[in-house]
């Protein structure tokens, strides 16, 4: 079904992306930096070391993100003195990115979202976070908020690359500075961007994501989309085999006579052969079979012994 349907794959690039990074305690979850303003960058107008031999070049795109929040911080102070008071007690203190990937296909599964909690050994100590919030400092600093590289499948999955395929920092780690003025607003500070060489000075929040290629819009291509090759064939062959055991079941024990007009005299010759295996004549019952046999074998003497009466 899918060579016959010839759906040649097609780039399916990121159209839209935006990125934000939220901070959790048991009071609740606060947004602190969130952006919409970011640039889609194909991967061959980049200048980079980084090896990606085993991929297309036109389904790889440099996402790359202004360091300052587009919207202002608007937390009113009395939900930031409680938000602090949170830190105080609550040490499960839990620190997200989250990138938003918007794509033309597959069909339903358009947006990706992909969050990343960070690990604990990576998150700055809470008094840090109350410090940047209660203005006594400007920033905070956390380790590992993302991976650097990942790609979403066709099926509209996010993995990260292997490590070996990659160079340079795999994780982004990035200072988060507050900035006080009549309204207030964050910033992301990259912490390592060098090893992109047109991006050396860049310190918002960056991407390289490969986008896999997937069939063409359709019936065809969506099912693919969803399914994906395997699953479509391993459907198929499924219900496809499911149906003909169905339809074929003991079709060897029909066949014979079925389609026969008049079977009279060929059950009579079986009944013989059962007949003369409980008495013991075990050379009528030979002849008798081989006469069967004989019967079956030649299309003339078949029609011959089932001519109707």
């Amino acid at each position: 079904m899918y060579s016959s349907g010839n759906p040649t794959n097609i780039a399916n690039p990121i159209k839209d992306a935006s990125f934000q990074i939220d901070i959790i305690t048991g009071g609740g979850r606060l947004t602190l930096f969130q952006t919409t303003l970011c640039e889609k960058i194909q991967w061959d107008e980049i200048n980079s070391d980084v090896n990606f031999d085993a991929y297309n070049k036109n389904d790889i795109q440099l996402i790359r993100c202004q360091p300052d929040a587009s919207m202002f911080w608007l937390v009113s102070d009395v939900v930031r003195r409680r938000f602090i008071e949170f830190l105080d007690w609550d040490r499960d203190m839990v620190i997200t990115s989250t990138w938003l990937l918007t794509r033309e296909r597959p069909k339903g599964k358009e947006v990706v979202k992909y969050e990343n909690p960070v690990n604990s050994e990576d998150l700055p100590e809470p008094s840090d976070v109350q410090k940047a919030l209660n203005g006594s400092t400007i920033s905070f600093r956390v380790y590992n908020l993302y991976p650097r590289y990942f790609r979403v499948t066709g099926s509209g999955e996010v993995r990260s690359f292997e490590q070996e395929v990659t160079s340079g920092d795999i994780s982004v780690s990035a200072d988060l500075v507050i900035n006080h003025a009549a309204l207030e607003w964050w910033s992301f500070h990259d912490l390592n961007s060098s090893h992109v060489r047109d991006c050396e000075n860049w310190t918002g929040p960056m991407a390289i994501i490969v986008s896999e290629e997937t069939p063409p819009q359709g019936i065809l291509g969506d099912t693919l989309s969803k399914f994906s090759i395997w699953g479509l064939y391993i459907t198929f062959v499924l219900a496809v085999g499911r149906f003909i055991r169905l339809q074929c079941s003991d079709l060897r024990m029909r066949i014979p006579f079925e389609n026969l007009p008049s079977c009279d005299r060929l059950i009579a010759i079986c009944e013989n052969i059962y007949a003369a295996r409980a008495e013991g004549e075990l050379g009528v019952e030979e002849v008798l079979f081989w006469t069967l046999v004989k019967i079956y074998r030649s299309p003339h003497v078949l029609l011959e012994y089932t001519k109707p009466d």
